[in-house]
């Protein structure tokens, strides 16, 4: 079994606190803020909405799995923490379904 990608996720709030943790490569965002202890807005948990949207400042995930956004949102830095898989090391803006 190779061994499992793990990338340090930054998420900053609108308040600007900042939570820090490990996620692997293949838990989705929200999942693995949840299993830190950091709460983070959700509702369908499957890429329909933009409850749990966010904003990359930077890194790469892939969030193939979402319908929601356009590709005009996405190419803006616009993510859905619940269908986002961190590629890379990143720093997301989260509480931006507003937003979008």
């Amino acid at each position: 079994v190779p061994a499992m990608d793990l990338y340090r996720v930054k998420l900053v709030s609108p308040e600007g606190e900042e939570h820090e943790f490990d996620a692997p490569g293949d838990a989705c965002i929200l999942d693995s803020a949840d299993s830190a202890g950091v709460e983070l807005p959700y509702s369908c948990r499957a890429g329909d909405c933009s409850a749990c949207a966010g904003r990359i400042e930077d890194g790469v995930v892939d969030q193939s799995g979402g319908s929601y956004l356009d590709d005009a949102q996405r190419a803006d830095g616009y993510v859905l923490t619940c269908v986002s898989y961190p590629k890379s090391n990143c720093v997301i803006h989260t509480h931006k379904g507003i937003e979008v």
